[in-house]
């Protein structure tokens, strides 16, 4: 073999150096985010949750009511495997870097799928670079720790071995995408009835009946009982027997148990469709399919694995978060409407090859205009010019008076510096994390910006009944201790 021979191909370098400069790129992003106190209380959830597993309280969390297991809120398992990882190398670093590099993996079953599907390298890595700067993949990476972006590579690696028809893989993979969060399910069990509705529609080969239960009729069973068994089982068993926690906070406006919001949604359909209808859920739709250019409407079976996850979206009570490219409840959708789109794209390729280059190129343009139009968020931390080093001086001085072992309340972005310990409590408390907390915690560490009137109230009152002493304040951060703790 010739050296010429043995030299990578230009297509498979150029995939390489896309795929250092966003893992250098976005991972000294997420690091500036948390070190200018950026990042919020999600991340010292996660933190806590790993640092007690990989301290033997597995899955164990302080600061949600009538639980003290995170899997009394959703099943994440697979955030558990982290533990030991987490216990070698242990502090939010290693959790960033390592959602970093997760998310940069999945570029690679993009750049995959689209080889598999009939494209060249250069496709592959052009819609590769489309996923990256897909504007819903970058805040899912940059908002704090969630472990639902592992689970937007995860299903790209399975729709690539479900190519393949590698059940081994496939499986896998599905089985670590549905431990990220039950809502996995619902897309796995999606999985299925594309692969068996191959049959009824004729598109692709024929599958044989094997194939059929590995991929069809597996995946709605396994999908389906996961989300039943997660949601109405094991997640009220660690909530002893109280219900699923977000079901009626998000979704309260419909009814206050599952049947009275079924009975809205089949007997009240105008009024639920005058609720997402509104502006502001229109432009989430138009800004999810948008940045490439509504491609992902040419292949209908697959893009309906995505409805379940858009209407748990659109239904939300909070669409400003749920209902937006902002945050991580997009993860599950990604995978599915980046394979539509790519496909969508050859079968026109196919047909129009004079157009193969100049089409990939105005779709690259589109998404660099989507990141423009639509504030990217490393390019937002880049602009921002409200960095106080004094005021983080001032925290790191105030944590550093906290005992490593004391039970401590704190607002949300001081929370991940200060999550490696049993007892952590959000100040001043909201409908996740109750503020009848606060009466658990030796010191209370307050940032008066994230305070709200409630919690200055709350200091207030307590100070005045001789509950907490200022042990310490500057900058508009305070340091109270319990009197009687």
């Amino acid at each position: 073999m010739s050296a010429r021979d043995a030299a990578p191909a230009p297509g498979s370098v150029a995939l390489a150096v896309l795929l250092a400069g966003y893992v250098a790129l976005f991972g000294g992003a997420a690091w500036f985010k948390y070190d200018a106190f950026l990042m919020g209380f999600d991340l010292a959830v996660h933190e806590q949750v790993l640092w007690n597993t990989a301290h033997g309280r597995i899955a164990a969390t302080s600061a949600f009511a009538a639980t003290e297991s995170y899997l009394g809120i959703d099943l994440i398992p697979s955030e558990l495997l982290l533990a030991p990882l987490y216990a070698v190398l242990p502090g939010v670093p290693t959790m960033l870097f390592l959602k970093t590099l997760v998310v940069a993996l999945g570029a690679v079953a993009v750049e995959r799928l689209v080889r598999q599907h009939g494209g060249d390298h250069w496709s592959g890595v052009a819609f590769a670079a489309l996923y990256l700067l897909y504007l819903p993949v970058q805040y899912t990476n940059l908002y704090e720790f969630q472990i639902r972006a592992f689970a937007t590579t995860l299903l790209l690696w399975a729709l690539w071995a479900l190519g393949r028809r590698d059940a081994r893989l496939f499986w896998a993979c599905i089985a670590l995408a549905l431990g990220c969060r039950s809502d996995v399910g619902l897309v796995v069990a999606g999985i299925g009835v594309w692969q068996l509705s191959e049959r009824w529609w004729g598109a692709g080969r024929a599958a044989s009946q094997r194939d059929r239960l590995a991929f069809g009729w597996l995946p709605v069973a396994i999908g389906l009982g996961w989300l039943v068994l997660a949601v109405g089982v094991l997640v009220p068993w660690f909530r002893g027997g109280a219900p699923f926690l977000y079901t009626r906070v998000i979704y309260g406006w419909l009814g206050d148990t599952p049947p009275a919001m079924l009975q809205t949604l089949v007997t009240r359909p105008g009024y639920v469709l005058g609720v997402i209808g509104s502006a502001d859920r229109l432009w989430y739709l138009f800004a999810m399919f948008v940045p490439f250019a509504f491609l992902a409407f040419g292949q209908p079976r697959l893009l309906l694995i995505t409805a379940p996850i858009f209407a748990l979206n659109l239904l939300s009570s909070s669409p400003n978060i749920h209902a937006s490219p902002r945050y991580h409840y997009q993860a599950v959708i990604v995978p599915f409407l980046v394979l539509a789109a790519a496909l969508t794209w050859l079968a026109l390729a196919r047909r129009w090859p004079a157009w193969r280059t100049r089409s990939l190129l105005l779709l690259l343009v589109l998404a660099i205009g989507c990141n423009l139009a639509g504030r990217n968020p490393v390019l937002a931390l880049a602009t921002r010019d409200d960095r106080d080093p004094a005021r983080e001086a001032t925290v790191a001085r105030l944590i550093a008076l906290v005992p490593e072992d004391a039970a401590l309340a704190t607002t949300s972005t001081i929370g991940p510096h200060v999550a490696r310990r049993e007892a952590l409590y959000f100040f001043p408390g909201n409908v996740i994390y109750p503020a009848g907390k606060l009466a658990l915690a030796e010191y209370l560490l307050v940032d008066a910006r994230e305070a709200r009137p409630a919690g200055h109230a709350w200091l207030v009152a307590a100070q005045r009944d001789g509950q907490i002493t200022l042990l310490a304040a500057a900058d508009g951060v305070s340091l109270w201790r319990r009197s009687d703790p």
